[in-house]
């Protein structure tokens, strides 16, 4: 069973990449995937003011994500930007960004394919990709709001609980 955890300031200094051997020292939090006490996945990220560059405000930036060899292909990445998103976007961050690539990827500059299938979209050519957070909540927000309004106006009936049944008044 996976399990998926905040990073502390001792995962920054001992867990490295397997695939480049690298670490995360220009992190400031993150999230990592365990599977049976070891560490499967991993995701590092900074507030854009603290890396300086060129970001856009009020984004949080990824500096490392991995997946070790042995995991991939069982959804260890998406559920670490998930998770991230979910923890920042109540922050009124606007963005998560990522360093990508359209050639060869590392745990810095993540494969293309993998950031347009968890929602990113290309932002600076072949080097930067963003997820915008506040149009991702925005939708779900007015979705729920269209739900609320439409069992408003036409109530259904809850189903009879197991084992009973539901008195109506009209009968």
């Amino acid at each position: 069973m996976r399990s998926l955890i905040a990073l502390d300031s001792h995962d920054f200094a001992t867990v490295v990449c397997p695939w480049c051997g690298r670490g995360a020292p220009r992190s400031s939090f993150g999230f990592k995937v365990l599977r049976d006490d070891e560490v499967v996945g991993l995701l590092a990220c900074s507030a854009s003011d603290e890396l300086g560059g060129f970001y856009p405000q009020s984004s949080v930036v990824i500096t490392q994500l991995w997946v070790s060899p042995e995991h991939v292909g069982e959804l260890v990445g998406s559920q670490l930007v998930q998770k991230v998103a979910a923890v920042v976007a109540p922050e009124r961050v606007r963005y998560l960004v990522s360093g990508g690539t359209h050639g060869v990827p590392d745990c810095r500059h993540l494969p293309a394919g993998f950031l347009d299938a968890v929602g990113f979209v290309e932002s600076v050519p072949g080097a930067q990709w963003r997820l915008d957070l506040w149009r991702t909540t925005w939708v779900a927000r007015a979705a729920r709001q269209v739900m609320g309004w439409v069992e408003r106006l036409w109530p259904g009936r809850r189903p009879a609980p197991a084992g009973r049944s539901i008195h109506d008044p009209s009968e």
